[in-house]
């Protein structure tokens, strides 16, 4: 592919495209996890110290080979010790309920509705890069075409400029 120019302009565009498909995806993940922090946080039915809706946090953690957002609830804010010297986590008890409290669910139920809904999301986010990226090259090739420019290879190689380029 060294000297073929159309080559090397193709598999350019086809990087770009693949960049620009990985902005979008990372885009919509992060819409996604903030969307589904606030879903969450109304989900929680009571609020006693604020500490469990404030546990309920966004992390991006993705690298340059893959794309990831975690949801998360929980932690140091809603770490308390036991009378006993033990550490437990009340969000895991809110979510699972224990021998004296029933479950009051809040995060896998707003999930599950997410994870139903992702795979659409990400047909749509494709789709629309796709159909941005033939727009933006329309554009390119009008501006081209218009600008009186274009190259036309004969026979046995030859190249020849346009009428009144010459």
């Amino acid at each position: 592919m060294g000297t073929n120019t159309t080559a090397r302009n193709f598999k350019a565009r086809m990087q770009e495209l693949a960049q620009q498909m990985k902005g979008s995806f990372h885009d919509m993940l992060l819409a996604q996890g903030d969307e589904l922090v606030d879903n969450i946080q109304r989900a929680i039915p009571h609020n006693v110290t604020g500490h469990l809706k404030q546990s309920v946090r966004k992390k991006d953690v993705s690298t340059d080979t893959k794309l990831t957002v975690l949801v998360l609830a929980g932690g140091p804010l809603t770490t308390k010790r036991t009378p006993a010297g033990h550490s437990f986590d009340y969000a895991l008890a809110e979510e699972f309920g224990t021998e004296k409290q029933d479950p009051r669910p809040f995060f896998y139920s707003s999930v599950r509705l997410y994870r139903a809904g992702g795979l659409e999301q990400f047909r749509e986010t494709f789709e629309e890069t796709i159909a941005e990226n033939n727009r933006t090259r329309a554009i390119l090739k009008d501006n081209y075409s218009n600008a009186g420019v274009s190259v036309n290879v004969g026979h046995r190689g030859a190249i020849s400029a346009p009428k009144g380029l010459k």
